[in-house]
């Protein structure tokens, strides 16, 4: 495999964060070596809670320190467009990849030239920005992830590959919204391998940026799920 000996650079939360824990294993397991964690610590947004529940509060969650510190990973934590980070990273020969990160800036991007990829929970460009998963069953667009190497513009860049994800018939918006999740974790060595292999397409077209879906929208998606999942089901 020619990726088994790239080394990653991993953009990830200074707390305990499923998707960083999870990145973390499986990018061991399946005989990455990490050699950095770059952890930004939590940042306060200014953006209203949605009123529709799609997100599982976890636990038993190991703090992303603890973990690097028990396999010998490097752990800094620092803004994620700090000095030290730029510096770091032009002289890096690593793939970055992002387990939990704000939005980059292009002098951060430009600095790391095998590209750092991003899973997007939608399919780009129909689901571009936030709330993919509501956005999406809204427009009655199909659900899945991209996998992509970022740029300057949010939710575009080389597009990797796409998948979509299977839907039944009993599933709720949790269901869907975490099997988003789950799917990332088996996107990750293909996404990997295509991008030591030079592989991808650029799109004519990125479409709309979608930006936080309003309560009287969400009330409209919490209102069709049912619906959705029935046109939609495989299984």
């Amino acid at each position: 495999m020619i990726s088994i000996k790239t080394p990653i650079t991993l953009f990830a939360y200074n707390f305990p964060h499923k998707k960083t824990q999870d990145f973390i294993f499986r990018l061991l397991s399946e005989g990455y070596t990490i050699k950095t964690i770059y952890a930004a610590d939590p940042v306060k947004l200014n953006i209203p809670p949605s009123i529709i529940k799609s997100k599982i509060h976890h636990i038993g969650l190991i703090h992303p320190k603890d973990i690097a510190h028990s396999f010998g990973i490097r752990y800094v934590v620092t803004h994620h467009d700090s000095e030290l980070l730029i510096q770091e990273a032009k002289e890096s020969d690593t793939i970055a990849i992002i387990s939990g990160s704000r939005i980059l800036k292009a002098g951060v991007i430009d600095c790391f030239p095998k590209g750092i990829i991003n899973f997007h929970p939608g399919i780009i460009p129909d689901a571009r920005g936030l709330d993919a998963l509501l956005w999406s069953i809204y427009n009655n667009k199909p659900l899945g992830v991209t996998a992509h190497l970022i740029d300057k513009r949010i939710d575009a860049g080389r597009i990797l590959n796409i998948s979509q994800i299977n839907i039944y018939s009993n599933d709720t918006i949790l269901d869907l919204s975490e099997r988003l999740y789950e799917i990332q974790l088996d996107m990750l060595k293909e996404a990997i391998e295509l991008t030591v292999l030079n592989k991808g397409y650029i799109l004519d077209n990125y479409g709309e940026y979608n930006r936080k879906m309003d309560s009287k929208l969400e009330l409209v998606v919490e209102s069709v799920v049912k619906d959705y999942v029935k046109r939609n089901a495989k299984q």
